[in-house]
């Protein structure tokens, strides 16, 4: 489940997630930007030890394309090491990327080899953390055939596991994709453009880890934009009272009863 700071890692955590997710978009959107490579590998550094403090599961780290060049993604490993990342995501998104969800028809990739070579840069580092590779081939219109040629270069190059990311355009090439790649490494998706398809059946399908990537902060958008708008309406707090938690489930988060004994 996607996370973005220690309250929504606490909050994954409680609700029974095994793995928080650090993803450029949600990021992003926690600073009011687009995801298209403004976010900074600091800034994800920070995003990821504020996660990290709030739970004690995987954090796995979305490092865009690594920053623009293999020394910014070698950079960017060893900072999302230091700030507790379990592993990190990698893609062959072009510099400047563009996110996967977006309406855009013009979407370059990296060169195959060179991607693979940075990958095998990565791998070297010996940071200890696991290197997730993800290709852009089916948002960028390439079909499954150069998806599948992608994955299993990189898993040549030593990735650790592979990625393989749709959108509502080419959705319905994900299932022939993860069918053929399945078993040849550790298979991770973010099906946000199939949300008809459950996590068990992607799961005998053939994938390893499946990551609801950024449902967090619509969810936020969505309910805060609801609540705010009765609030504004009515300036009655008795209102919105069904929107809103307990106090005591603040404290509870917080650890506020450890700090102020009763």
């Amino acid at each position: 489940m996607g996370a973005h700071d220690a309250l929504t890692a606490s909050l994954v955590q409680r609700a029974g997630f095994n793995l928080a997710w650090v993803g450029s978009f949600e990021a992003s959107t926690y600073r009011q930007l687009p995801d298209i490579n403004l976010i900074t590998s600091t800034e994800m550094a920070e995003t990821v030890r504020a996660v990290r403090s709030g739970c004690d599961l995987p954090v796995f780290v979305d490092a865009d394309n690594g920053y623009g060049s293999d020394e910014t993604a070698v950079r960017a490993l060893d900072m999302f090491a230091a700030a507790g990342a379990d592993a990190v995501c990698i893609e062959d998104n072009a510099f400047p990327k563009r996110n996967s969800l977006y309406a855009t028809q013009d979407r370059k990739l990296e060169h195959s080899e060179a991607f693979a070579e940075r990958l095998s840069r990565l791998m070297g580092r010996k940071t200890g953390l696991k290197i997730i590779a993800r290709t852009e081939a089916l948002t960028a219109g390439l079909g499954p055939d150069e998806a599948v040629r992608r994955l299993e270069a990189y898993i040549g190059a030593g990735a650790d596991a592979v990625f393989v990311q749709c959108n509502g355009r080419c959705a319905d090439q994900l299932p022939e994709v993860v069918t053929r790649v399945a078993g040849k490494a550790p298979l991770v998706l973010a099906p946000t453009s199939l949300p008809e398809t459950s996590a068990d059946e992607f799961f005998d399908l053939g994938a390893n880890a499946v990551v609801y990537a950024n449902v967090v902060s619509r969810a936020t958008v969505r309910g805060v934009t609801r609540m705010l708008t009765t609030l504004g309406r009515s300036r009655r707090l008795d209102h919105i009272t069904d929107e809103l938690s307990e106090l005591d489930e603040i404290f509870d988060l917080t650890g506020a009863h450890e700090w102020n004994p009763r």
